[in-house]
């Protein structure tokens, strides 16, 4: 709900202390302006101390004075959307209310102050400013679960559960925070807040034997009026957030001779060879290793037309030749454990040798490719014109298909509609193959549709990037997408997929080497941060997952985030340790999800959006069966991932019995489009984003428009209803994709 400040003008400013902890990135500027570039970040976790308030543009800001004697602004809270940036010590916001209003806390109903009660205080709730009291005492019998809270925040922590029938006895009424809240009792020992009305959509809790809400009446003499925020009517295309800050860097790693290949394993010579000082074979020798010794080392390198391997001997790096280029011809298999190569010098290395053909493909076929690859036939693959920094700029094709797309978005929507921009699976990795060269351009063709012909939220369904790269190269590739994703300029969700943490190159191709592993912290900077703002995440979330919730602002859709690779971090990983193998959810996030179940109301409509599907569905309800999914896995390193699976399932199939209001349950990781019915809950699986990857690659062709497979989820919650778009042109495997359903 966004922030009345409709009485406030620009630059109304307010002298008060405080300290305020930011929970995503913000900028600090010279001016109280967007605009402003800025000169400074406060992080995730930093809290400034304040000693000014003021209201500019469509944001309030904080201010205080710097070290270098300079005022400087940050922006703290978006008032169109209403969504605040942090904790705030000393939460008072510098907006004016109506002149007309009564004073915010009253022990009377002065002035018609609770003389309104359901769907007509509501209709002009919006005039009262949040915090208003009416002291007047009663009693209430819910007919629905509500939770009481130690504040009248429907953030603040919970307490209380009242259950259909259970009635407080409470001494005032609050507005605040979207909806009214009685005050009362806790236990004798403290004062405690319990929502029982929504205010829109408008949603009255149960019954209550005093009625009155803590609203004033429509003032009629006012010759204007605040436009109400009932959901009578809504608009689809949401709310324009602005661009957020661009960290990418459209200048990629040169990855062909020279680039050092972190790459832990260790090998056996067909021969004896010499260690050198450097990679060269005019470099002085320092040892010789002997034909039949196993020989670790930490990296690899093409250099002075030989393959390299990084041996640390006492201290001292060492270079050892272990193939000409000329004659780099590797063979390997997989035994389940590990990989085994054969090549050139090498009798047997322990370790994949793949992922030189793919950075350095001069070595290999054409079925590799990077920036200076022209050898290919596919249209569009050269990377170097698709900039990650710079809003696309769309093709007649695109720009006519996405006309088209809108058109039948808007042609079905009604006055509750919601639309959600949607692609899963991008698999983004710089030169890897013509496809990964091309789906950033896919991201950004979203991107574009969701700023120019409007969603409400865009959400990516997990597996950004391939992580099956050196990390410095994934982490750089992270950014691009994200930055893909932020050129949309509206609420954003990026979830957590299996090969988002680079754990696949760590698994398959630098022997299990933990540095290589994106942290559940630096995913934080690189992925969750950006969007932590929109996704309420609980605080109780011990390995940073990526699982929240988000309301659609003016709607009564809550959009529910799970995360399947829940997991700590570890320091000596085993293969089925790494997320890359397999599907987790921690006690905490299942926990969380029964308790924000038990919040949410009857008439909220839930989409639930997860990386991986869950174990629970039968195998033999999928629209399309295939074998070997990690959900299914018979492994028995996975039975405790797959039994937490089978928990979320029951926790989702319990509340469906009961409540009926979860539309469905998108997830991705399949690669292709596929349904099932099962608990009562639709669930769906959602075609790969890369256009050479995942059922129907061969169908799909690079620099046109075939190879898009994102879409736009329509929510029509009054119909309880969802029709998934394709942009037309766009993949869609016809035998398996599920159009439309309704719950």
């Amino acid at each position: 709900m966004s922030i009345d400040v409709s009485n406030t003008p620009d630059m109304y400013t307010i002298t008060i202390s405080g300290t305020f902890t930011f929970n995503t990135n913000c900028r600090v500027r010279n001016t109280p302006d967007m605009s402003d570039g800025g000169v400074a970040t406060y992080t995730s976790g930093m809290t400034v101390t304040y000693d000014s308030k003021l209201k500019n543009g469509d944001h309030l800001w904080l201010s205080y004075i710097a070290d270098s004697g300079t005022r400087r602004y940050i922006p703290y809270a978006n008032t169109d959307t209403g969504v605040y940036f942090g904790t705030d010590s000393n939460p008072v916001d510098p907006v004016q209310a109506a002149a007309s209003s009564t004073p915010t806390q009253s022990s009377s109903n002065d002035s018609g102050l609770g003389t309104l009660s359901g769907q007509a205080g509501a209709d002009v709730a919006d005039q009262t400013p949040d915090g208003t009291t009416l002291t007047m005492s009663g009693s209430f019998t819910f007919n629905t679960t509500a939770r009481g809270r130690d504040n009248d925040l429907m953030s603040a922590n919970k307490g209380d559960t009242f259950n259909s029938g259970d009635t407080v006895y409470y001494d005032a009424k609050i507005k605040n925070d979207g909806h009214y809240w009685f005050e009362y009792s806790h236990y004798g020992s403290g004062t405690y807040y319990v929502p029982y009305t929504t205010i829109s959509p408008f949603h009255v809790y149960g019954t209550d034997d005093n009625p009155g809400d803590p609203v004033y009446p429509q003032d009629q003499s006012s010759t204007t009026t605040t436009p109400s925020t009932s959901t009578t009517s809504r608009d689809h295309t949401g709310q324009d957030t602005g661009l957020q800050e661009l960290t990418s860097d459209d200048n990629r790693v040169p990855v062909g001779e020279g680039y050092i290949y972190p790459c832990r394993g260790s090998l056996v010579l067909k021969s004896n060879a010499m260690g050198r000082t450097q990679p060269d074979m005019a470099a002085t020798e320092v040892k010789k290793y002997l034909a039949g010794n196993k020989i670790p080392y930490t990296a690899r390198e093409f250099a002075n037309g030989h393959l390299w391997v990084v041996v640390n001997d006492s201290g001292d790096e060492l270079y050892l030749p272990v193939s000409t280029i000329a004659n780099y011809k590797s063979s390997y298999y997989h035994d389940k454990k590990h990989y085994t190569s054969t090549y050139s010098y090498v009798l047997t290395d322990y370790n994949a040798t793949q992922p030189f053909s793919e950075l350095w493909p001069n070595t290999a076929t054409t079925n590799f490719f990077d920036v200076n690859d022209t050898s290919s036939s596919e249209v569009g693959t050269n990377i170097t014109n698709i900039s990650a920094t710079t809003e696309l700029t769309p093709s007649s094709d695109e720009l006519n298909a996405m006309q088209q797309l809108a058109d039948e978005v808007n042609a079905s929507a009604d006055d509750q509609s919601v639309s959600i921009a949607y692609i899963t699976d991008t698999h983004f990795d710089s030169y890897k193959t013509p496809g990964t060269a091309r789906v950033l351009h896919s991201m950004q063709l979203m991107s574009y549709f969701a700023k120019n012909f409007g969603v409400d939220l865009v959400i990516h369904g997990g597996d950004l990037n391939d992580g099956v790269k050196p990390k410095d190269i994934s982490e750089a590739d992270i950014k691009r997408a994200v930055d893909a994703i932020k050129f949309s300029q509206r609420p954003y969700i990026i979830l957590q997929g299996n090969h988002d943490d680079n754990s696949g190159y760590s698994r398959d191709e630098s022997g299990l080497d933990a540095s290589q592993i994106i942290t559940n912290e630096e995913a934080l900077s690189l992925r969750r941060n950006w969007f932590s703002n929109w996704l309420n995440i609980p605080d109780n979330n011990p390995n940073n997952a990526v699982y929240g919730s988000y309301q659609v602002p003016n709607s009564n859709v809550t959009i529910i985030v799970l995360d399947g690779f829940d997991q700590a971090d570890a320091s000596n990983p085993t293969r089925e340790m790494v997320r890359h193998g397999h599907t987790e959810y921690s006690t905490a996030q299942q926990n969380w999800l029964q308790s924000i179940l038990d919040t949410i109301d009857d008439s909220q409509k839930i989409i639930v959006f997860d990386h991986i599907s869950l174990s629970g569905v039968p195998l033999n309800q999928w629209a399309c069966q295939e074998d070997g999914w990690f959900e299914y896995s018979t492994a028995q390193s996975y039975q405790a991932g797959i039994q937490s699976s089978q928990n979320i399932y029951n926790i989702l199939e319990d509340h469906q019995s009961n409540h009926e209001n979860i539309l469905g349950f998108f997830a991705g990781h399949t690669h292709l489009d596929n349904n099932a019915f099962s608990g009562g809950i639709q669930f769906i699986t959602t075609a790969c984003a890369l256009a050479d990857r995942g059922i129907g690659a061969s169908s799909r062709t690079n620099g046109t428009l075939s190879e898009n497979a994102w879409e736009i989820i329509q929510i029509n919650p009054t119909r309880n209803e969802i029709i998934q778009y394709r942009l037309p042109g766009g993949h869609t495997d016809t035998e398996y994709f599920k159009q439309t359903w309704q719950i």
